[in-house]
């Protein structure tokens, strides 16, 4: 009988927390137009790629890893995947169709496009090193950023992602 009292305690006190959490969520996002934003996905994202490449978890840590977890850092980004790319004996370049796609939005930071929550960072005035198969890091943003980020301009700007 005192597991069953507890229980149903238990069970209210999950009730009040999650109405808590939705009503804190609901007051920061005073524009519901931006729903259909938030109930998306992060898989939604699909991030195209050149065939020669991957998105992988595991990288062997060089310079260029050294580069973009820094900027994920400075930037407040959370990692999902490194975006690595069989290279040739010469200097990479590479040329990815997210650039060109009306979805992919450039950031005002220089070496960044986002769709959604999902941000790909590029290495921005530095090459990548010969002999590293990392180009680019997938990372996703912090909701309450994305939120504030996207209230009020989701007929505007951001209204390529709905």
């Amino acid at each position: 009988m005192i597991k069953a009292k507890h229980s149903g305690l238990l069970g209210l006190l999950v009730v009040a927390g999650l109405a808590l959490i939705l009503f804190i969520f609901l007051r920061s996002l005073q524009d519901l137009k931006c729903a259909a934003l938030l109930v998306r996905p992060e898989s939604d994202a699909d991030v195209p790629i050149p065939a020669n490449c991957i998105q992988t978890t595991d990288v062997p840590p060089d310079e260029m890893v050294k580069y973009l977890e820094t900027e994920r850092n400075r930037r407040g980004l959370i990692l999902k995947k490194w975006i690595t790319c069989k290279t040739s004996n010469q200097t990479p370049t590479f040329a990815f169709a997210f650039e060109r796609d009306p979805r992919w939005l450039p950031s005002y930071v220089p070496s960044a496009y986002q769709f959604r929550r999902t941000v790909i960072i590029l290495p921005y005035a530095q090459p990548v090193p010969k002999g590293s198969s990392v180009v680019a890091e997938v990372c996703l943003m912090q909701w309450r950023k994305y939120i504030s980020q996207i209230v009020g301009q989701c007929d505007g700007k951001f209204s390529v992602w709905k």
